[in-house]
């Protein structure tokens, strides 16, 4: 009598071998770590482009709020720059936050019974709000009951640290009292 393999090794020798050999584990792992070396500087890129979008819809925001508060009240209603969150910055630097008060004798400053309806957040890291001279510097925007500007209209620039290419942003305050954006180059 011969010796016959048992069923066991037949069905074990009929079946070909699952799995990774490690050539080709390595080159799976060597393949995504170029992918994701390729991928990340981009992504960090749309993260950075996406709160400075954030930050400018923010702000834009909050001056269309103070603008529809003036008309709403039928009074002064400003917007000023602001460190504390409890006075006005003679600043331009906007970076710091921002208040929204109503301001019935106009002057743009958070004194006596005037009432603030807004605080504003310091702007997010590695970004800076500033009204530039060269866009008519504003330390404060003063609505009137109308919804026109009562203060010189002006632009704010934002910026993100190393900013290149056309991702800074401008925001203009017509004499109107309209607000709008667009991308501006960096400086």
């Amino acid at each position: 009598m011969k010796n016959r393999p048992s069923r066991e090794c037949i069905h074990l020798l009929g079946h070909s071998q699952r799995g990774f050999t490690l050539l080709e584990l390595m080159i799976t792992i060597t393949v995504l770590g170029i992918l994701l070396g390729l991928a990340v500087p981009s992504f960090r890129e749309a993260i950075q482009n996406n709160r400075i979008v954030s930050q400018n819809n923010e702000f834009i925001t909050a001056l269309n709020y103070a603008r529809s508060e003036a008309i709403r009240r039928s009074d002064t209603v400003s917007v000023c720059s602001s460190a504390n969150g409890t006075s006005c910055s003679t600043t331009t630097n906007w970076s710091t936050g921002w208040i929204t008060f109503v301001d019935p004798n106009g002057d743009g400053n958070l004194n006596g019974a005037e009432v603030v309806m807004q605080r504003g957040p310091p702007a997010m890291p590695n970004i800076t709000v500033n009204s530039p001279a060269a866009g008519g510097s504003l330390t404060n925007v003063r609505f009137s009951g109308n919804g026109m500007l009562s203060s010189t209209a002006g632009n704010f620039t934002l910026l993100k640290t190393g900013c290149t290419g056309l991702t800074a942003r401008q925001i203009a305050v017509s004499v109107t009292g309209r607000v709008s954006t667009i991308k501006v180059a960096c400086p």
